[in-house]
């Protein structure tokens, strides 16, 4: 499995594991894909935060657990609040993101589920981002580039999400969210318009990265490296 889904069935796999403590930036690959994710359903890590950035949390309420399944089509005139509250309902706790797929029936389900979300809240250009950047990173690094999901800035299931502020930029439009986990800043959902309605265009993290450009840049560097000691330099930083 070397897509979006990838993060999402390795977090599913972690949120039901003991929590500890572990670093939030990308871990530099040391060995395959399949080791990781032998490694992974052995190990016992969780969510990480990371470093807090300026934007300041309002006092908002949490984001809805009741719509924890996909995304219903974009009603008219959605606000990119109520957008991002449906994009957030899923990661909140017992959210199907964190759906436990024991058999391949539910785990049939699962990924037809996923798929489903991402036609429905990604950009499409930054869905291949990541899509090509996981298949990439298997392929010429021998592992994974980001070994958390940008949209919840997590490793697993336990927060509860809800949305600071809304604002116009340009022809986009910034989200600003939060968990409740004190140690973790907010982050930024970049959104733009599409015919089907709101799309996420980016994540900026809590020390303003872009996630989009991260992967830009990534990919080219690792569509260009020729041994996987290249490769593993790309995603190092």
């Amino acid at each position: 499995m070397h897509d979006v889904a990838q993060w999402r069935s390795v977090a599913a796999t972690l949120s039901h594991l003991p929590k500890a403590t572990i670093g939030r930036h990308k871990m530099k690959p040391q060995f395959s894909l399949a080791a990781l994710l032998a490694a992974v359903a052995l190990g016992a890590c969780h969510r990480a935060p990371a470093p807090a950035n300026t934007a300041t949390p309002s006092a908002a309420p949490p984001v809805s657990t009741a719509a924890a399944s996909a995304p219903a089509p974009p009603a008219g005139g959605e606000t990119p609040t109520a957008f991002v509250t449906r994009v957030l309902a899923s990661y909140q706790p017992n959210g199907q993101q964190w759906a436990n797929t024991g058999t391949e029936a539910a785990d049939a389900a699962q990924q037809a589920w996923l798929q489903k979300y991402e036609a429905e809240v990604y950009d499409p250009d930054f869905l291949k981002l990541v899509n090509d950047n996981s298949q990439l990173a298997a392929d010429k690094s021998g592992g994974m580039d980001l070994d958390y999901d940008p949209f919840c800035q997590c490793q697993g299931a336990g927060a509860i999400y809800s949305v600071v502020s809304a604002h116009a930029d340009g022809a986009r439009y910034d989200v600003v969210v939060k968990s409740d986990e004190k140690q973790q800043g907010p982050w930024t959902f970049v959104l733009t318009r599409s015919g089907a309605g709101w799309r996420v265009f980016d994540v900026l993290e809590q020390t303003g990265r872009s996630v989009r450009a991260t992967l830009t840049q990534h990919n080219a560097c690792l569509r260009a490296a020729k041994t996987e000691t290249e490769g593993d330099k790309c995603v190092s930083n």
